[in-house]
This record gives structure tokens, sequence and C-alpha cells, in this order.
């Protein structure tokens, strides 16, 4: 019985333990279940948990119990505790994906990543749908496995879902693709790869996952970066330890029993050993010797939380006296510091007096060795020492001009040192005179050069005609007679002529005419209103020409800034007017404007002609220097061209048929490939030309590029719906077509080059021009130039760079930026715009602009209706061939609007008083100096300003005597100044200033800065003055010399003219003597002159008979109308003046009526020229073959 009760007793103690164990073991409370492994376990010499179990220590009394403690890092963290927590958190999440990386790879039967980056490389699926096909590989298709992510992953990760499907994971244990794809739920994925892993477990189809917590180890960083990705994601950590319990209830079945077993086993012998009774003391004894250990972790806990919670009662204290504290602290501080302070305050002001004369020694020391030192370094570096100087200097003085230029409000000191800029030294009025010197001779250059031009034109031409034959050589000689070159200009201001009477009346004219060129010079709407009628109405041709004179003699050529800004400035507003008038821009492109003519013109000055020179010379000397270029692209002239140069080759007429299709010319072999050779040369010098162009822009002339852009802007107001291309376009019309395309089609016109151009060089450079026009607007080749269709697509990409091109022509600066010319210019010029014109054109330009008043002044105010109500009705000349009406003279523009405003102006008392008072404080500043102008004026004289102000009158007495100075400067008033005492002028100085003030001129608080900023800009225009007439100087210079080059040309080329009409004449006085050939006796010829020296009418170049049938045979005679027979029929053709040949046709001895005419070898050449293969004579009766004939002449005449 004993035994019994002692069994039982044994029994029902583990039931009273058991229950307990397997509440801890199996608790959905993760930290009892750690309690329950960590108390199965002897002793935590095994157990590692980084930061909490590396280098532990034991709780002092109780072994084994790990004592929690502050890091060195974490001495300043209030949060420790709760840090390490965290830290178990993430290192067993780490310890559970190893898990799954371990026994995903025991599945697999491969390695993949290391565990802190295996959350990332699960995103792609792959690792996932190898575990599916491990044990479901029906539902695995083809991987996705590029490197990079992408969202056809998700195909691999669905792979997956198939598979934990088919083996019927419960929906609890799934996540959604985007936890995975995008990392919403990473724990997620690894607890449903925990709960597969049990599932498959259970079925036998895996191996059981193992748990390696407390077996693997992880960095601070890891575990900290681990946690700060939990942190980050928000999500709840999924119970890893419950995992195959929730499985099993989820699969309704339990895996209890199945733990239970092996403990039983372990506590069989326990069991049975406890069969024996004990007493109640010796069972409490004995359990809590067993579970000391367990004991002693919760009273660790226990302890904890109470210790926590009088810390965090200690700290809830602590915080609400903290402002107390501090206020104690401070007051404690600041009464130590202030008693330190008044000991150390009493101690120096025992040694005050000592520490003082101590440190002036010291100082006085120290400071005599420094400059010592620096005297000593100053010396050893004295060059360097006046080199800064001079920077500082030129700095200094750099600083001072730009405030005089660019400030508002220059100071007294700037001004005064650069006062003398006012003076007008004896080199101003040098350069004044040699400007206006040059101007004239450069204008009377230009002039002459034109007429002389203009004369060698007309030789060219008659010349030129020679060499085609389309004039006879004496009337080249007697066009080369009748005019000699010679100076066309007179001497200006001649004493006869219709303003050389000194009467009132007549200078009362002269002086309104002056104005009215004043006005049409500087007000550009009236020449543009009468350039707009004349495009709309039908004006003599003669006329046009007379106003294109005189507009060009208005504006002096351009010739200097103010004049080509002015002609810019008509351009542009004769282009408004044109536009109010114009529906589209193929309208404008179409349209024949005068102003257009005007800017052709001016395209031809000196500035321009060299830039053309240097833009184009090289290019045409190497189309030039190239003999053997032939650009013709027409199949048709190419075949022709062929055969004409067989027949002149030989003699004999060539076998291909003439009359032929351009196609069917195409198809010969020979001028197939003529053809192919002409369009690649052509593209090639074409290329060659677009690419100099493209690289001229910087080194464009100003004028041109204002002008493009002046069109661009007007046209895109105009037409606002057009594109920019559509009007890049006829901007780029105006520039090559306008500007460049005349001097590549005639360069000798431009002084490109300065050889003649022979027929076929000019036909290549028309072949380019043409191109270029093409590429120019932009338009491909249509039917009409079937034949250079080919070279469409370069004419497409060249154009887009001829457009880019153009657009970067249109961006300049405004004119007004580039010349500096304001609104006022004219006011402040020292003298006024002179031209020089002819009575003629003035007294024409007067009679023209009054017809058409009407519109070009409709206002019945305007000025030019004042200024023609005050001359009159043009005067009326007779004698339009007299010297004295067609010479020119210098007429000095004045303004009217400047007159009348001096007359008309109430305050001009006062504007003369502000001009009398700069005078005075000029001289002021000269002699005082001051901070500003009203301390300069406030000052006290001396004896010595007194005497310096006399000695600078003197000086400059005597300066004035030196220079001969016109009525109008020596009644300036500067005499009398200089004559005044220096008190005088400073009391007449302080005089007028108050009149001023009162006025409100000046005023008294900016201490009368508005003189010297009056002062600043005198200064400033002055120099801008010198400036501006150095360049014109050297404009004018260069243009001077141009012009002499230019005149010097000009009579080179007369000579060598005159020299080739000397040679052809003396070539053809030999070849006069060459005709008396051997004929032999009894022949045709023979008979034939017999009978024409018997008459006495043998021709002076020799005279030929041929038969009909003879000519028939040689090709030259082609048909006869009329006639069945040609035996009977006899032609003559005979030569008795140079070039001319008369052509007589007699049947059976007679004349036959008609048949006689006169045939000019220019025209046989003329018409071969053109290609034309037979003519007709004798009014269509008969019809020769052109080049066969000239071959026969030049044999019988000219061989």
């Amino acid at each position: 019985m004993a035994s019994e009760r002692t069994t039982g007793s044994k029994i029902r103690e583990p039931n009273t333990v058991a229950p307990m164990r397997d509440l801890t073991k199996f608790s959905a409370v993760a930290e009892l279940r750690r309690l329950y492994s960590m108390s199965e376990k002897k002793d935590l010499s095994d157990l590692q948990i980084p930061t909490i179990t590396e280098n532990a220590e034991d709780v002092t009394g109780l072994k084994g119990r790990i004592r929690l403690r502050k890091t060195g890092e974490r001495q300043n963290s209030r949060n420790w505790a709760d840090q390490q927590r965290k830290n178990i958190q993430a290192y067993e999440y780490l310890c559970h994906i190893g898990e799954a990386k371990e026994w995903i790879e025991a599945c697999i039967a491969e390695e993949i990543d290391p565990i802190v980056i295996l959350e990332e490389s699960l995103r792609n699926g792959i690792v996932l749908a190898k575990l599916a096909r491990s044990f479901r590989p029906s539902v695995v298709g083809k991987i996705f496995e590029s490197p990079k992510l992408q969202f056809r992953h998700s195909v691999n990760i669905n792979f997956f879902f198939d598979a934990i499907r088919d083996v019927r994971l419960p929906n609890i244990f799934r996540f959604e693709l985007t936890d995975l794809y995008e990392k919403k739920n990473i724990p997620k994925v690894i607890y449903c790869i925990h709960a597969l892993s049990h599932l498959l477990a259970t079925k036998g189809l895996t191996v059981r996952i193992r748990n390696l917590v407390g077996k693997l180890e992880f960095t601070d960083e890891q575990l900290h970066t681990t946690q700060r990705g939990l942190d980050a994601s928000r999500v709840a950590m999924p119970s890893f330890a419950n995992v195959g319990v929730a499985l099993a209830a989820e699969l309704k079945m339990t895996e209890i029993p199945q733990r239970i077993e092996p403990l039983m086993e372990i506590f069989k012998p326990v069991m049975e050993v406890a069969v024996i009774e004990e007493s109640e003391e010796e069972k409490n004894a004995k359990y809590w010797a067993e579970n000391i250990e367990s004991l002693t972790k919760c009273q660790s806990i226990a302890r904890t939380k109470l210790a926590r919670k009088k810390l965090l009662e200690r700290r809830a204290v602590h915080m609400s006296v903290i402002p107390f504290i501090i206020k104690l602290q401070a007051q404690s501080r600041g009464w130590l510091v202030r008693a330190e302070w008044n000991r150390r305050l009493d101690r120096m002001e025992r040694l005050e007096r000592w520490a003082t004369q101590l440190q002036a020694l010291i100082r006085a020391k120290l400071a005599r060795n420094r400059f010592h030192d620096r005297q000593d370094y100053f010396q050893q570096n004295i060059d360097k020492v006046i080199k800064i100087q001079s920077i500082y200097r030129a700095k200094h003085d750099g600083e001072a001009y730009r405030s005089l230029t660019l400030g508002n409000n220059p100071p007294v000191g700037t001004i005064k040192n650069f006062i003398h800029l006012l003076d007008d030294s004896d080199f101003d009025f040098e350069e004044e005179i040699e400007l206006e010197r040059l101007r004239q001779a450069v204008i009377q250059k230009i002039r002459e050069n034109n007429q002389t031009e203009e004369h060698l034109n007309q030789l060219d031409i008659k010349i030129a005609l020679l060499i085609k034959n389309k004039i006879t050589l004496d009337e080249v000689v007697a066009v080369a007679n009748r005019k000699k070159r010679g100076k066309r200009l007179s001497q200006l201001n001649s004493s006869h002529g219709p303003f050389s009477s000194l009467d009132k009346e007549s200078r009362r004219r002269l002086e309104l005419y002056q104005q009215l060129f004043y006005l049409l010079q500087t007000q550009p709407s009236y020449l543009a209103r009468l350039f707009f009628i004349m495009n709309k109405t039908r004006f003599p041709e003669k006329t046009k020409k007379l106003v294109e004179g005189v507009v060009l003699t208005l504006f002096g050529y351009a010739q200097n800034d103010r004049e080509e800004y002015l002609l810019l400035k008509l351009f542009q507003k004769s282009m408004m007017e044109e536009l109010e008038s114009i529906d589209s821009l193929q309208e404008f492109l179409r349209g024949n404007f005068m102003f257009m003519k005007l800017v052709v013109h001016y395209n031809r000055g000196a500035k321009e002609r060299k830039f053309l020179r240097d833009l184009l010379g090289p290019l045409v000397d190497q189309i030039m220097a190239d003999e053997s270029m032939d650009l013709e692209t027409d199949p048709l002239i190419i075949y022709r061209s062929l055969i004409n140069a067989e027949e002149l080759r030989t003699g004999k007429r060539s076998n291909k048929p003439m009359d032929l299709t351009q196609v069917e010319a195409l198809n010969d072999p020979q001028t197939r490939t003529a053809f192919i050779h002409h369009l690649q040369r052509l593209r090639k010098e074409t290329e060659t030309f677009l690419v100099a162009i493209l690289d001229s822009l910087n080194k464009m002339p100003f004028g041109i590029r204002y002008i493009a852009r002046e069109l661009k802007n007007s046209l895109m107001s105009k037409f606002s719906n057009e594109t920019e291309d559509s009007v890049l376009k006829v901007v780029g019309h105006l520039i090559y077509y306008r500007y460049l395309n005349p001097a590549i089609v005639a360069p000798e016109g431009f002084d490109v080059i300065d050889s003649i151009v022979s027929p076929m060089q000019r036909k290549n450079l028309a072949e380019i021009s043409k191109m270029l026009n093409q590429i120019s607007v932009g338009k491909l080749f249509t039917e009409d130039n079937v034949y250079l269709q080919p070279l469409n697509e370069y004419v497409a990409y060249a154009a887009n760079r001829f457009s880019k091109f153009f657009k970067d022509v249109t961006e300049v600066s405004d004119a007004e930026t580039y010349f500096e010319i304001g609104e006022f210019k004219d006011l402040t010029r020292t003298r006024n715009p002179i031209i020089y014109i002819s009575p003629l054109e003035i007294f024409s330009t007067h009679e023209l602009l009054l017809q058409r008043i009407e519109y070009i002044a409709p206002q019945p105010n305007d000025v030019l209706r004042h200024i023609f109500q005050d001359i009159g009705e043009s005067p009326h000349l007779d004698d339009t061939s007299n010297d004295a009406n067609t010479k020119e003279i210098a007429l000095t523009l004045t303004s009217r609007f400047a007159i009348e405003a001096i007359n008309n102006d109430p305050e001009t008392e006062i504007k003369h008083l502000f001009v009398e008072t700069k005078r005075m404080i000029l001289l002021l500043m000269r002699v005082q100096t001051g901070a500003n102008l009203l301390e300069i004026l406030s000052k006290n004289l001396t004896p010595q300003d007194e005497e310096m102000y006399a000695e600078m009158c003197n000086k400059d007495r005597e300066k004035k005597k030196q220079i001969n100075i016109n009525s109008s400067n020596s009644s300036s008033g500067l005499y009398d100044l200089s004559n005044m005492r220096f008190f005088t002028l400073k009391k007449l100085t302080l005089e007028n200033i108050m009149k001023l003030e009162k006025e409100g001129k000046v005023t008294r608080e900016n201490n009368y800065q508005d003189l010297l900023n009056a002062i600043a800009i005198d200064i400033r225009n002055k120099r801008r003055r010198r400036v501006q007439r150095q360049k014109e100087l050297r404009q004018l210079k260069q243009t001077l010399v141009n012009l002499n080059e230019k005149g010097e040309h000009l009579d080179e080329q007369i000579k060598t003219y005159n020299v080739h009409i000397d040679v052809c004449m003396q070539q053809l006085s030999t070849k006069k003597g060459k005709k008396n050939r051997l004929v032999l006796p009894f022949t045709r010829q023979y008979f034939h002159i017999r009978e024409l020296q018997r008459v006495g009418k043998v021709p002076q170049f020799g005279s030929f008979k041929y038969t009909a049938q003879r000519l028939h045979d040689k090709g030259v005679l082609i048909s006869i109308s009329g006639y069945p027979t040609f035996d009977r029929i006899s032609f003559t053709i005979s030569s008795d003046e140079v070039g001319i040949f008369t052509i007589d046709a007699s049947y059976v001895g007679v004349p036959v009526p008609g048949a006689q005419m006169e045939l000019r070898l220019e025209d046989l050449l003329q018409s071969q020229f053109n290609n034309v293969q037979t003519m007709s004579i004798f009014d269509g009766v008969a019809r020769v073959n052109v080049n066969l004939l000239i071959f026969l002449i030049n044999k019988k005449f000219f061989v």
C-alpha cells in the first residue's frame, strides 16, 4: 500500500508541473516560449545573442543570469534597453531568414544569396520558382532569369503561387505579389516559406526546417540596418515560433502529442522513482530546486520592471524641477564669475600705470622693428614696388575713367582729372580739316570711278561683242576714240551757276535747299513714299536713274557712320512702306522695288566689295584656272557640243543625227558619261562655294546683315501666319540673289577678279549660281529642270545649312548701338554735314517731290510743305548740258528743326546760362579743389589762387594766338572769362548758380551734382567724337586707297582693251596679206578672179565661187527651195570688210533675185554658241550647216 501511495504520489507530481511547462512551451507569447527554451538548457554558455550575450557578465550572486548593461556608445541614450530588445528582434528575424535560406538550398540543391541580401534577391521570384519546381514541377514553366528587375519577373512569383495552391497551403500563410515585388511585407514572405516547410515536411516531401536562433552571428551594422528596415516597413512581425501550431490548427491537426512523446521518454525514469511518497515540504523543496534557474530568471524580470518604474518616477521628478535647478546653477556660476572678475580687476587697477608704460615701450619697440624691416624689404624690392605703384595708379585712373564714362554721379576729382579732354587742340582742328578733305576726295573719286567704270563697261561690252562677232572692229574703235577718260568733276563752289549770285533771294533759296535735303536725309518717310509711287506708276528710266543718283549723293555713298546709318534707316522705312500694299511673300519676291536697287548700289561700296573680293576671289579664280571645266547639264546641249567639236576637229559632217530629244541624247554613251561627270563636278564646286559662304558670317558687313534683320522682322510682323522658315527663304533671296549672286555671275563687275571672263567660264559660274539660288530658296528641282533632279538630295541637305546661316545673319545689334548714334547726334557735331550735288539734280528733285507732294506729305502742316511754300516753283533749266548746271556744288545741310527750336525755345536764355556756368566751373576746378562742388564754391580765396588763375589764363591766351580760330569760336565768351579776376569769376559763378537753382535746373541738396554730370557728359561726347573721328579717318583713308587702286585697275583695263583692239587690228591686217593665194589656171576660181579684176571689184579680203552641188557635197549646203538640181546654181562668198561676208547666188550665170545677203561672222558664231545647227539664208530659200560654214570661212579667209 505504501509503495502504491508512493508511486501514485510520484505520478501526480509531474502532472502538476507539466501543464505549466506545456503552457510556456506552447504559449503564443514569444517571450514565454523563449524562457522555456532557455530553461531547458543547463547554462547560457552556448547562447549567443549579439550585443546581448557577447562579453556578458552574470548578476552578482545569481550565476547564469545575464546582466544588461550600456555599452560605451550608448552611454548617452535613455532607451538603451529598448534598443537592446529591438536588436534581439532583428537578430531573430535574420535567423529566421537564415533558416529559410538553409531549407531552400536543401530543396533546390544549389546555393543562393547570403542572408543579409536574400530579401532583395527574392524579389525577382527566380529562387521561389526553382523551389516550386522542386516539389511541383508540373506547374512551373520557363523561369524568367533576367538580372535586371522587371515586371516580367512576376511570372516567376505566380509559378510559386500555383505551387503552394496545389499543395493546399492555407490562405492565411500566403502573401500578395506586391508584398514581395514592391517589398511591402517581406517578413510575411519568410513566414510563408516557414509554413510551407512545415507543410511539406508533414507530407514527407522535404526535410524539416531547422531552428538557428542563437547559432548565427551578425554585425551590429547588419542588425541596425535590418531593424531600420523593419521600422520603416511598419508591418507586424509574424510569430515564426508558432508557425507549426498555427499551420496544424488550420489543417485541423495538432502537433502537441508529437512533442510530448519525447518529453515523456525523458521524464519516464523520474516518474518511476517518484512512486515513493514524499512530504509536501520535500515536494516543494524539490520543485524549487529543480526550477531554481527559471525562478531566478522570473525574479530578474520582475526586479528589472520595478527598477525601471522607480527610474522613470525619479526622472519625472527631476524633469519637473529642471527650471529651478538651471536657475540655481546659473546664479551660482554668475556669482563665482563675478567674484573672480572683481579680483582680477582689483589687481589690474593696482598695476595699471606700470602696465601702460610697459605696453607702450613694447609696442614702440615692435613698431620700430617692423618699420625698419619693412623699409629694408622695400629697398631690396624697389623695382617691384615701383611696378606695383604704377599698376595701382593705372587701376585708380581706370576706375576714375569708368566712373566718368559709366557712373551716374562722378566726383569732383574725377572730373578734374579729365578736364583737359574738353580742350580743342591743334590736332583736333587739323583732324577735322583732314576729315572733311578726305570725305570730299572720296566722293569725287567715287563719282570719277563710276563714270570711268561706266565707260569701261561700255567698252567691255563692245569688245565682248567683237569677240562674239556682234559688232565690227571699226565700231569698237569708234567707241574707244569717241570718249577719252578724264576727270568730270569740276571745282566745287564754282563762280558760275544758279547759286553764284550774292543777292538775298538767292541766298535764301540756297538755305531752303539746305534744309530740304537735310530733311530728306534725316526723315526717311519722304523718300520711302517717293519710292513707293515710283514702283506703282510708270516713270521714265531716266527719272529713276536720276533719283538713284540723288539718293546716293544725298547719303554720300555711305562713306561714314552717320550717312550709312541714315541710309539703312531709309531702307528700313522703305520696306515697311512697300509691305503695306503686299498680301503674300511671293508677291514681295516678285516685286522690283526702287529701294532694292539702292540696296544693290549700297552693296557695291568699298567695304562690301572688299568682303566679296576676299570671299569669292579665290573661288572664282579656281573656276577660271580650269579651262577644261564644263558644267553644262542639258543632255541635248552636251550631245550637240560633242558633235560640234567633232565636226570642227575633222572638217566633216558627223554621222550622228542632230534632231534628237533629250532622252535620246542621254542614251548616247559618250553624252551620258559627260553628263554624269558634269553633275558630279557641279555638286563639288557648289559645295566649295557654300562652305566658304557659311564660314564668312563674322566677316560680313554690318549693313547687309542689318537690312536682312529688318526685312525678317517686318515680314514676321506683316505675315504673322507664315512660318519662320518661309520668311527666312525671302531673307535668303535678299542675301544671296541680291548680294552674293551678282558677284558670282559677273565677278569682274565687283572687283572680285581682274581678268576677263570667257563665255564658257561665265556659263560655269552661272550653273553654280543656279545651284546656290535653288539651295537658298529651299526648293527642289522640278520637271523644268528634270536633269538636275539627281541633285535634289544634296539641295535638301544644303538648304537646311543655308537656312541656319540666313537666321544667324539676322542676329545683329541695332544700328543705333553699332554706330553709336542717338537722336540728337547732329546737335553735337562741330560741323554740319555736306553733300556734293549739281544744281540740275537739286532742281529735278525739287520738281519731282513737288509734283507728288499730296502723297509724300499728306498733312497740311508738314514741314516739307512749309519748305516748298518758301522755295516756290522749281527753276526751269533750258540748257541741261551747261557746265554750270551739271557741276557739283558743296551743299551744307542745316536742320530746320534746330533753327526753329532755337528761335522758339523759351528756355534759350536759361540753357545759355547753364552752358556759361559750366565753363566757369571748369575754370574754378582748375584752381581750387574740394570733396564736392558746393565745397569748392564755399571755399575762401587766397592770393595763391589769384596767381594760379592768372598764370593759367596767360597760358591759354598764348595757346589761342597760335591757332587760327574762326569768328564763331572767338565769340564764345571764353576770352571774357579769362580776362576776369578769379574773385570776379567766382562771384559771377555763384550768381549764375543761384539763378539756375531758382529755375529748378540745379539743387543744393545734391551739392550741385547736376552741373558735374553735365560736364561729364560733355567730356564723354568729346572723347566719343575723337574716337569716331579717328575711325572715320581710317575708313576714309582706306576707302580712298581702295578707290585709287580701283581707278588704277580701271585705267589698266582700258589700256588692256586698247592693246587688245590694236592686236586684233594687226592680226587682221597681217591676214589680209595672206589672201594672195595661188589659183590654178583655167579653173572656176581662176575665171572668177579674172572677172572681178576686169570690172575692178576685187574684194579686199578675198572672194570664192562654188557650185551648189560642191557645197552640198561638203555638207555646207543642206537644201534649196524651188530648184530641182544643184548643178547650175553657183554661190559666191566674198569679204570686203572685216567680219562681213557677202553671199550671192546665180543661176546659169544670171543673178537670182533676192539671193544676195550680208552674213556677219559674229552671227554665225553666236548661232554656234547657242547650239543652232542650221540656219536659213536668202529669206528661207536655202539652208546651210552652221558649223561647216564656219569651218569653210575660217579655212578660206583666215588660214
